[in-house]
C-alpha cells in the first residue's frame, strides 16, 4: 500500500510504500518527516466504525454481510481495494487537525491518498482469506441486525489486516517519561477546578486557559506513561530485543518502580535503580522502546521511531541501528527518520551483507554481525525529504546513498584539508 500527501506542512507532495519492512525517512530539518510520520500514525489509530460504513461501497463485502456464509475468499472474489482504500483516505483527511492537535485551516489544502499496489494483492488475499475463516460461525442470519454484526465484525477485522496496531516513539519521548505524572496531575487539578466552577461561570473559557492541547502521538504516549503499571503485568515473547538494547546500549536494567515509574539499574549497581529522571539522556531515550519490546510488544505491529539516535553515541548508533534489524526480521514493520550518517552507514552494511558470497559470510563473523540483523534490500524503502517532496532512493545489495549527507561530509572533508594545507602546507 502507498500512502501518498499533498499540501501536507511543509511537503508538497510525498509518497512512501507502506509494504516496505524498515522505511527511512532522511533529509535536512523542517522538510516534512514528521508531519508525514505523524500522519501514518493517525492513519493506523483504530476507527473501525469508519471502515463499517466505508464497507457499504463495495459489493463482494456487501455481499458476504448480507448472506450467511462463513468464508470470504478474497482470492476468488477480491474486493474493489483501491475504491475502499480511497474512501478511507478521503474520510482520513478531515482527521488530520486532530491528529496534530492543530485548527482546520492549517490542513486546508492537504490530501491523502492510499494506493493499493497490485504485487501485494495475492499475498495479503491468501493471508486475508486464511485468517477469515470461521469468524463468523456465529454471526449467521439474514436480519438487520446480524448484517449490522457482521459489517461491524468484518470493518474491526479488516481495520486490523489492513492497519497493524501501531506504536510511535516521538523526538519528544524524553520529556514524556519524565513529566507524564506532572501532567496527569495538573489534568486531575483542571476537573477539580471545572467541579468547583460558581454558577456562571463558562467552563469553556478554564479549558482554553488551562487545557494543554497535545497531538496524537504525544496524547498517546501519555497515556502509556502513566498506564506502566498495569502494562508491566504482561510479558511479551519479544523480551529478548529489550535484552539486546539494555546489554549493548544501556549497559543495564530498565524496571517499573513501585511508584510505577520507570527505573534504571546499571550493572556495576544493581541493587540501586534509579528514577529514569536521574539517569544519562541514552536511558531516558530508550527506556519506554526497552519496556515496549519486554511488556508490550505482539506480532506484526508497526512501530515508528522519531530519531532512534537521540542522545546515543556513534558506537550506540550503530548498535540500535542493528537491534532494529533484527526486529524487522522478526516480523515488525518499522518507520524511522533520521539525520545520522552513523545509522544509515550500518544500514548500508546490513544489506551489503545480504550479498550470498562466501567471502561475505566470513566476513560476518569477522566483525561480530549477527546474521539474525542482516537486512534483504527488499525490505528497505529509504526516502529523502527535500525541497517539499520526498523522493525515493534506489536500495540493492550494493545498498543506498543519501546525497545530501554524502555531499556534506565531502564538504567536511574539503574544509579539514584545506584547513590542514593552511597550517601544515
Amino acid at each position: 500500500m502507498r500512502f501518498r500527501v499533498e499540501n501536507l506542512g511543509p511537503l508538497r507532495e510525498a509518497e512512501v510504500d507502506l509494504a516496505k519492512d524498515l522505511i527511512v525517512l532522511t533529509g535536512p530539518n523542517n522538510t516534512g518527516k514528521t508531519y508525514l510520520a505523524w500522519s501514518v500514525y493517525g492513519l493506523h489509530r483504530p476507527r473501525s466504525q469508519e471502515v463499517a460504513s466505508v464497507l457499504r461501497g463495495d459489493p463482494v463485502l456487501e455481499a458476504f454481510v448480507a448472506s450467511d456464509r462463513e468464508d470470504l475468499d478474497f482470492v476468488a472474489t477480491p474486493p474493489d481495494w483501491n475504491g475502499i482504500l480511497g474512501r478511507l483516505a478521503e474520510n482520513y483527511q478531515s482527521a488530520l487537525p486532530r491528529v496534530f492537535a492543530s485548527g482546520p485551516e492549517s490542513f486546508g489544502q492537504a490530501k491523502v491518498s492510499l494506493l493499493w499496489t497490485t504485487e501485494l494483492t495475492a499475498t495479503f488475499s491468501e493471508r486475508a482469506t486464511s485468517n477469515i475463516r470461521g469468524q463468523f460461525s456465529e454471526l449467521s442470519g439474514l436480519n438487520e441486525l446480524h448484517r449490522d454484526m457482521r459489517r461491524i465484525h468484518l470493518a474491526r477485522w479488516l481495520w486490523r489486516a489492513l492497519f497493524p496496531r501501531c506504536i510511535l516513539f516521538p523526538a519528544e519521548r524524553i520529556a514524556v517519561n519524565i513529566f507524564a505524572r506532572e501532567l496527569a496531575l495538573n489534568r486531575t487539578e483542571l476537573v477539580s477546578e471545572l467541579l468547583e466552577v460558581d454558577v456562571g461561570t463558562n467552563p469553556a473559557e478554564i479549558l482554553q486557559r488551562r487545557a494543554g492541547r497535545y497531538a496524537w502521538p504525544i496524547r498517546d504516549s501519555l497515556r502509556v506513561a502513566n498506564d506502566l503499571a498495569e502494562l508491566a503485568k504482561n510479558k511479551s515473547p519479544y523480551a529478548d530485543l529489550a535484552d539486546d538494547l539494555e546489554s549493548a546500549v544501556l549497559g543495564g536494567k530498565i524496571s517499573i518502580s513501585d511508584l510505577g515509574e520507570l527505573s534504571y539499574a546499571p550493572e556495576h549497581a544493581k541493587d540501586r535503580p534509579l528514577a529514569v529522571h536521574l539517569t544519562a539522556s541514552v536511558v531516558k531515550s530508550l527506556a519506554s522502546l526497552v519496556f515496549y519490546f519486554r511488556h508490550m510488544a505482539k506480532p506484526g505491529e508497526f512501530l515508528i521511531i522519531d530519531e532512534p539516535e537521540l542522545n546515543l553515541h556513534p558506537d550506540n548508533q550503530r548498535k540500535i541501528t542493528r537491534v532494529l534489524a533484527k526486529a524487522v526480521n522478526r516480523g515488525f514493520k518499522i518507520m524511522i527518520s533520521t539525520h545520522s550518517d552513523y545509522v544509515l552507514r550500518e544500514l548500508n552494511h546490513l544489506v551489503m551483507l545480504s550479498d550470498p558470497k562466501e567471502s561475505v559470510a566470513r566476513v560476518i563473523d569477522e566483525l561480530g554481525y549477527d546474521r539474525e540483523s542482516i537486512l534483504a534490500p527488499e525490505k528497505l524503502g529509504v526516502y529523502l525529504f527535500n525541497e517539499h517532496t520526498a523522493k525515493p532512493v534506489p536500495v540493492t545489495v550494493d545498498g543506498f546513498e543519501v546525497e545530501t549527507i554524502e555531499r556534506e561530509i565531502a564538504a567536511l572533508n574539503a574544509d579539514a584539508q584545506a584547513i590542514y594545507a593552511a597550517r601544515f602546507g
